[in-house]
């Protein structure tokens, strides 16, 4: 039997044990077209609509195919899904012995080394107070924490018992660019995050996130164990993820970080400081280059000066503290460490000097700090060289076609350069019956004077006619503002606004309160799923196109342009059609939703490329009268005739 009849076989047991379960034709397509990738080695880019149940969709075929298998996510919501609920229940209902393991960045593990170093330092505190002839106690919360470490299995920051004092955690924990690895730290034979990645190694599923897999692909593959596949999920957030990781970040406080480690360590050891006052008077200096140079594109001739003294003195640093050779634990630990930050900090001073080809450089500012970074212009050529070439991957997302082409996304992973299949499977919802589309037609472009009254009052009566229930989506903190305000003062409903509370609360709040209005932002246009008479309309005041000033996306308009290809189209486009039909997806999450989405954006009926982000929403009707959408908002919330 084929791999795809055992899947198949194997999901309709699933769905037999799942409460409420009943067979998908898109979740078979999707597991058949899994398997025949798995069998063949092969690349899959697949879209599966809201409500095919793609994670059981990838999850069953990779079980039954036996393989190594590392799943990554764009978010930690997906991951804990699938650790914690999907796996299990697959595990237990296909009656396998199936292992599986989540891998986190370093910054999520307690580190021993560091925490060695914390304690010495207090040891010396309590001879220093013992000496004067005071007590002195161990911090409580620092004792409770290393109580912890020595009884718990994983070192997981999100298993601690108690929200920690600002400032704690960071002290006992490490990132990726300090963590020296096992063979260089005297606690890696007993170190958290070692020992996740050997349950990793051990495991036939490893679950991480997009970041995680893009610092593995930048490390040549010497983060994560050799794997068969990788699956990513949430795959339309994938460029975005990889653009950040296989980038560098340059600000202040980082070189300040490694002067004030490496001035610790060498007072602590006996060794001159003059080189971290060197290093001190670096930073100040690349303070100073950053802050003059004005927000936008960069070259390295405009910083080179400061980047480069800033490499030369973090070699000097360098050379003094491994010229000093400490004997405790924790000293042994602090030098790793030091020189772990020393070195990835001069490999990216020497990227400010000149970034490699295919990288665009800017400087970022928000607020009074500024920062270099240096990303990639395309992802898909480092995919193609790095991952395509080697490891057979899949592509999932519920959002990856334009006007129902997945070309753009094949473009953008590099696919284009390797074999591989794109398909798309339907969605079980109905969503012509399900939902409408209302474009306001009538209401003037988003750049007219005139457009903020007019969508103001659009909104509200919009909100009426849902009987609130609604989740109002702006593409501006001015337009956020402006919409809370106005419907607060015109309304009855409760009107929650993002930045009233945490996020999860407010969430919670929204979806508890059924009748109430949420106003948010872009943090809120995915992963937000409110299932039920709680959201019923779902507003979107303009088409979210990327800020044509942004440094990364002008320099993938210029790389558009020499290939020949419309800027415009190959680039904004997509990224804007991603966005609105995952803004869009919050309305129907289930088969027995039903809503509006309105769409204030008038260009959708103006422009020749309206039609094909309409085309690329889900088939729902689209309507230019605000009179049907409302007569079809009410009839949702009038009770049925047999009531």
């Amino acid at each position: 039997m084929s791999l795809a009849d055992l899947s198949e076989t194997a999901l309709d047991r699933v769905v037999a044990a799942k409460p409420g379960g009943e067979r998908r034709d898109g979740q078979v397509a999707m597991v058949r077209e899994v398997a025949e990738a798995i069998d063949e080695e092969r690349h899959l880019v697949i879209e599966a609509g809201p409500g095919t149940g793609k994670s059981f969709g990838y999850l069953v075929p990779a079980i039954e195919s036996g393989r190594k298998v590392v799943v990554a996510t764009a978010t930690k919501s997906l991951q804990d899904q699938l650790a914690t609920k999907d796996l299990p229940f697959l595990a237990e209902t296909l009656d396998r012995e199936v292992s599986w393991a989540v891998v986190k960045g370093r910054q999520n593990y307690l580190c021993r080394s560091k925490l060695v170093e914390r304690l010495e330092a207090e040891g010396v505190f309590a001879q220093q107070a013992t000496l004067e002839g005071l007590d002195y106690d161990l911090p409580e919360d620092l004792q409770l924490l290393a109580e912890w470490a020595d009884v718990h299995p994983t070192g997981d920051r999100d298993d601690l018992p108690d929200r920690l004092p600002e400032g704690l955690w960071e002290s006992v924990s490490v990132s990726g660019m300090e963590c020296p690895g096992r063979d260089d730290c005297p606690q890696g034979g007993n170190c958290f995050a070692m020992d996740a990645l050997d349950r990793a190694a051990g495991a036939d599923i490893v679950v991480v996130n997009h970041h995680l897999y893009g610092n593995d692909l930048a490390m040549d593959g010497a983060l994560l164990p050799e794997h068969d596949l990788v699956v990513f999920d949430e795959a339309h957030k994938l460029e975005d993820s990889l653009s950040s990781s296989l980038g560098v970040e340059l600000t202040e406080g980082r070189v300040w970080q490694v002067q004030r480690a490496a001035d610790r360590f060498l007072k602590t050891h006996g060794g001159s400081t003059a080189p971290a006052r060197a290093l001190g008077e670096a930073a100040r200096a690349v303070q100073r280059t950053l802050a003059d140079a004005r927000p936008g594109r960069v070259g390295g001739d405009q910083l080179g000066s400061a980047f480069s003294t800033l490499a030369s003195k973090v070699g000097e640093v360098a050379k003094a503290v491994r010229d000093l050779e400490p004997t405790s634990p924790g000293g042994l630990g602090a030098r790793a460490r030091v020189l772990r930050l020393a070195g990835h900090l001069a490999g990216d001073a020497a990227w400010a000097v000149e970034a490699p080809e295919g990288y665009v450089s800017w400087i970022q500012r928000d607020g009074a700090t500024s920062a270099l970074e240096v990303a990639p212009i395309r992802v898909g050529s480092l995919l193609a060289d790095h991952l395509l070439s080697r490891t057979p991957a899949i592509f999932t997302s519920a959002t990856l076609s334009l006007a129902g082409s997945l070309e753009s996304t094949v473009h953008r992973l590099g696919l284009d350069q390797v074999e591989h299949r794109a398909v798309r499977v339907a969605s079980p919802f109905d969503f012509p019956a399900q939902a409408k589309v209302y474009v306001a037609a009538r209401l003037p472009e988003p750049r007219s004077p005139d457009y903020l009254d007019r969508a103001l009052s659009e909104i509200e009566h919009l909100v009426e006619a849902a009987g609130g229930r609604a989740l109002v989506l702006t593409t501006s903190f001015r337009m956020l503002e402006a919409i809370a305000e106005h419907l607060r003062e015109n309304i009855a409903y409760e009107v929650l606004a993002q930045g009233d509370l945490p996020k999860r609360r407010l969430v919670e709040r929204f979806a508890g309160e059924e009748t109430s209005v949420l106003v948010a932002t872009m943090g809120f246009w995915e992963g937000l799923d409110i299932p039920g008479r709680a959201l019923e309309l779902v507003v979107v005041d303009k088409l979210p196109f990327p800020r044509p000033d942004d440094p990364l996306w002008q320099a993938r308009r210029e790389a558009a342009e020499k290939e020949g290809r419309s800027a415009f189209m190959t680039v904004d486009v997509p990224h804007a059609a991603t966005l609105l039909a995952q803004g869009a997806g919050r309305l129907i999450r289930t088969v027995d939703d039903r809503g509006v989405i309105a769409l204030l954006d008038s260009r959708l009926m103006k422009r020749r490329y309206g039609r094909v982000l309409l085309q690329s929403l889900p088939p729902i009707p689209v309507t230019t009268s605000r009179h049907t959408a409302e007569a079809f908002l009410r009839a949702i919330g009038a009770p049925s005739p047999s009531a």
